[in-house]
């Protein structure tokens, strides 16, 4: 008798401790809640990234606006969730400014931009497409420019120059070198 609750109770702790090492996993896989940011990291975020105005009835972006903007590799900004919820006008005006900041960079760095590495050529279009489309008198700029068929070297005032300080910040012009 003694063997047999013997073996029961052996057969019991080795089950207990089978169901343990089953149920343990479940506790460390548990899904859990991320930490959520503070609130000042958050609104430290979303100041430091410009914002363009909606303008237009979102939604109406074309088919073609669309394609171009997916074939620039455009990625939509909040409120935007897809490239069709821009408006007609707001696709057309990022298309413009994405056409003015690569000729603002390709005339403050002479061409030289075509050589530079691709992340350092995607921040720097990217912080003065930002620039670009969230400052009203920049963007009026660039939209002006575009309108009047892109002309090159583009005419140089003080609205150019906030976009050749956003280019000089990424950018140092090569020295030439010293002739002897």
């Amino acid at each position: 008798m003694r063997a047999i609750i013997g073996t029961i109770l052996g057969l019991l702790r080795w089950l207990g401790a089978l169901a343990l090492r089953l149920l343990t996993p479940w506790r460390w896989f548990r899904r859990r809640q991320p930490a959520a940011a503070p609130a000042s990291a958050v609104a430290q975020a979303e100041e430091d990234w410009p914002e363009m105005p909606r303008i237009g009835k979102p939604g109406s972006a074309t088919d073609e606006q669309v394609e171009a903007l997916m074939e620039l590799r455009v990625v939509p900004a909040p409120p935007c969730r897809d490239l069709h919820d821009y408006s007609a006008e707001e696709a057309q005006a990022i298309l413009d400014a994405i056409a003015f900041a690569r000729a603002v960079t390709a005339q403050v760095t002479g061409g030289e931009d075509e050589d530079a590495p691709p992340e350092a050529l995607t921040a720097l279009l990217n912080e003065l497409l930002a620039e670009t489309l969230a400052d009203a008198e920049l963007r009026a700029f660039a939209l002006r420019w575009a309108k009047s068929g892109a002309p090159t070297p583009i005419r140089e005032n003080t609205t150019f120059e906030k976009a050749r300080a956003v280019v000089l910040r990424h950018w140092q012009p090569h020295e030439a070198p010293a002739s002897t």
